[in-house]
């Protein structure tokens, strides 16, 4: 009866390993989200670019402009190196959609490149995180930032709702 258990256990543990997040399930997930927040900023005229539905949230540019800086600073997290374009002055954001479009889709193509150059196994490495700096997996340091990401896209929902606009069509993690 105990080897049967035993068995029992290891045949379980190698299914829940075989069924592990990977790369490839991160950077799927990475493009779909990428996908949802870009079609938002894109949906919104410029003319909106500006609006706030009132104090004190941001106004819809720097709602994306968030989300860029924010793609932008935890890049190097999982292990981009530096970014290869201008980064925006966060003490003069861009405010037209002109001027935000470009630096949004460059900073999502910048962590994805990060993304990319991973490894299935760069997943379980530890990293520091946080202003406490604290030792968490890779992996869940993706998953917080793509949270925040999730977070953050569904208030750009809002706005786009506000304006009368219809959002493009959510999407979530897909494994198959």
């Amino acid at each position: 009866m105990r080897n049967i258990i035993v068995i029992g256990l290891i045949i379980i543990g190698t299914q829940a390993h075989a069924q592990g997040v990977t790369k490839q399930d991160v950077v799927k997930a990475w493009d779909i989200i990428t996908k949802m927040v870009v079609q938002s900023a894109q949906l919104m005229p410029d003319e909106h670019y500006a609006y706030s539905p009132g104090e004190p949230l941001r106004n819809f540019a720097d709602q994306l402009n968030h989300t860029t800086a924010s793609n932008i600073m935890f890049a190097p997290r999982i292990g981009a190196g530096p970014p290869n374009f201008p980064i925006p002055d966060r003490n003069n954001p861009p405010q037209t959609k002109e001027k935000v479009m470009p630096i949004l889709e460059q900073s999502f193509s910048y962590f994805k490149g990060a993304l990319n150059n991973l490894a299935d196994k760069d997943l379980s490495e530890k990293i520091l995180w946080g202003r406490n700096q604290v030792e968490i997996t890779r992996l869940k340091a993706i998953l917080i930032i793509m949270s925040h990401l999730q977070r953050e896209h569904g208030k750009t929902m809002m706005y786009l709702r506000a304006k009368g606009i219809t959002p493009p069509p959510a999407g979530s993690w897909s494994f198959d």
